[in-house]
Parts: C-alpha cells; structure tokens; sequence
C-alpha cells in the first residue's frame, strides 16, 4: 500500500514547478495552526469572545486527537519524495488536514454560517489536503484519515456548541459549568504532555486561562469598540506584539523560556491586551469628559463676560 501511495505523491509532483511550489506552501497554511491562532486574536480583541473561543476549541481537540493518534500509529513520513515542507515528528494522520478538516465540519455544520463561506472552506480544506501530498510530507491515507476525523471532531463540536457558548465560566456559576471546566483541563494537560502538540499547547493553555480570568471581570465592555481609529489602534498594536511573543517562542528560544513565552501568547490574547485596551479605552474616556468640561468652562466664561459688558 505504501508503494502505491508514493506513487500518488510522484505524480503530484511530477508537475511541480516553482509557481505551484508557492502555491501549495501558502495553501497548506489553511491547515496550519498559527493563522487560526492569530485570527481566534482579532476576533477576540473586536469583542466578538464566543466565536473566538470556539476557534479555539476547534484548535484545542483538532491537535489534541492528531498529536494522541500519531503517537498511537508512529508512522514514518513519506521518503524518497522532495520535501518542500521541514517537518519531523510522525505522518499519520496529517495534523495539517485533520486542522482543516476539523474547521471544515464545524463550518459547513454551524447554523450561523452562509452558504457561500461554507463552499469556499471545504475547496480551501481539499487544497490543504492536496498540498500535503505534493509536498511530499503526507501518504494518502495521512491525509483522508486526517481529513475524515477532522471533518467529525468538527461535527461534534458545532452540535455542542450551544452549551459552549452559553457557559458563563464565572465562578458564581462555577458549579454548572465545572464538568466542562474538567474536561477541558484534562484535554489540554493532556495535550501538553504529547510531543507533537508540546509548544503549542502552551498557548492554547494560556488562552484558555486567561479566558476563565477574563469571564471574571467587566473587560469585555471595553472590547467593542466603535471608533475607527481605536479599533485600528488596538487591532495592529495587539497583532505586532503578539506576533513577537511567538516568532521569539519559535524561533529564537528553546526549552523553558520557549514554554514560557507560548503560555504569555495565550493569555495576552485573553487577558493582558483586553487590559491594556480596557486601560487605554478608559483614558481617552477621561480625557474626552475632561476636555468637555474645559470647553463647558470656556463657553461660561465668555457668555459671562459678555454679560458684564452688555448688562
């Protein structure tokens, strides 16, 4: 069988050629957890948490079941193939295409989403799983297998999404929503513990922490912003620094610090930048009302004066 699937993966690249080397290196991104990373950010700084956090999700059970099943099968990669992906770690199943399998079924399954999105999901989600071949990274049956249990985890987690989404996780209602609380927490230390999901589940523990924490206070009011320029502001300003945290964690430290530094990218998103907004949001608040006052005071000083000179 392995013969065989090779043989896929040469035809695939017996037409390679260096605008689809990029094509397919930029599409395999779909599948990629940093760019969902990212976006579950900005959804969350635009006021919009639940949809965030239920990206978040979708990324936390799509790593956890990949990174456990790889560490079950232990299959080598694809060799005697151009690798135009660096990748270690095992094949089955395509943590890529099970990711995008994954955001596929939760897309095409949710109530809330259009048609056309829906379309334009599982076209991008059958690219991922094509670039994967081409690139020479995944056996075929790395990438249906991925796919098909993706497409189920997102399944499940569309249709158990209303109790996600109205759990408070304040902690006056802590009994209610405690058995989700337990089960989160077991998934995720879970997930620190395999070596195929081990930074990134840093993250995803320090998002989720600083998710509970943010439940606990009034930050999400100050979210919603409506200037432009504010949103602007605070949008390109959370992205930049955020976007340090992580090419630090990945690329420039190892070990504890790395750790250290995923789990701070995690908590900003929830946490440490919706203060700093919440701060900032106050501030100009206050210089607003008291530049208000200023100009209040100036009007009755001048109609006061022009009351004395025209008694």
């Amino acid at each position: 069988m392995v013969f065989e699937e090779i043989m896929i993966n040469q035809f695939l690249q017996s037409f390679t050629n260096p605008l689809l080397d990029i094509f397919f290196q930029l599409i395999t991104y779909f599948g990629h957890p940093l760019i969902w990373f990212v976006l579950a950010a900005w959804l969350f700084w635009l006021g919009k948490e639940k949809k965030s956090f239920m990206l978040m999700t979708v990324l936390l059970f799509s790593s956890f079941i990949s990174g456990a099943l790889k560490q079950i099968f232990a299959r080598p990669r694809p060799t005697g193939l151009i690798a135009l992906d660096d990748l270690n770690g095992y094949s089955f199943p395509s943590g890529h295409s099970t990711l995008a399998g994954t955001i596929a079924g939760y897309t095409y399954f949710s109530k809330w989403m259009n048609k056309q999105t829906k379309y334009i999901v599982i076209l991008l989600t059958l690219l991922t799983g094509i670039s994967r071949l081409y690139l020479g990274v995944h056996f075929l049956t790395d990438v249906l297998a991925g796919l098909l249990i993706g497409t189920i985890i997102g399944w499940l987690i569309s249709k158990y999404e209303p109790i996600l989404t109205n759990a408070s996780f304040h902690i006056s209602k802590l009994r209610e929503d405690s058995i989700l609380v337990i089960f989160f927490t077991i998934i995720i230390i879970i997930d620190l513990i395999i070596p195929e999901e081990y930074y990134g589940a840093y993250a995803i523990l320090g998002y989720f922490i600083g998710y509970l924490a943010f439940k606990q206070t009034t930050l999400n009011k100050n979210l919603a912003l409506k200037q432009p320029k504010q949103i602007a502001t605070n949008f390109i300003g959370g992205t930049i620094i955020l976007g340090i945290l992580g090419t630090s964690a990945y690329y420039l430290t190892t070990g504890l610090i790395s750790q250290i530094l995923f789990f701070t990218s995690g908590i900003f998103i929830t946490l440490i930048w919706p203060t700093i907004i919440s701060l900032i949001s106050k501030n100009e608040e206050k210089q607003k009302i008291e530049t208000t006052l200023k100009k209040s005071k100036k009007q009755k000083e001048t109609i006061l004066k022009k009351s004395k000179k025209n008694p």
